[in-house]
């Protein structure tokens, strides 16, 4: 390991997990992931709710958990956002990658 990449250990961490967090809801999005957590102790899911659902709150957590990610590799693509928005959206997303972290698996 080098001494740069302990530097600022976020950017080799987001290099690191921002393509493989992005291919692995690109799975989830083609139907490839067999797993996907049951959200039990989300308030708003109840049981009764379908794989299918579960499917796509599952992709849509898993799109808010690259934003911090990306920020990082390529910040070019949030400079439509205000400074305070992207930092909600970074927030909110390693919140939900440490709370899933877990559950990333197939």
């Amino acid at each position: 390991m080098t001494k740069e990449e302990l530097y600022d250990l976020k950017y080799t961490l987001s290099d690191f997990i921002y393509p493989r967090l992005k291919e692995f809801k690109d799975k989830v999005d083609s139907k490839s992931a067999p797993s996907v957590p049951d959200f039990s102790n989300v308030e708003h899911f109840s049981q009764k709710r379908s794989f299918a659902e579960k499917e796509k709150y599952w992709s849509e957590i898993l799109g808010e958990m690259i934003i911090p990610f990306e920020y990082q590799v390529y910040p070019e693509n949030f400079k439509h956002l205000e400074l305070k928005d992207i930092n909600e959206k970074v927030e909110r997303g390693l919140k939900l990658f440490a709370e899933y972290f877990i559950k990333l698996w197939f």
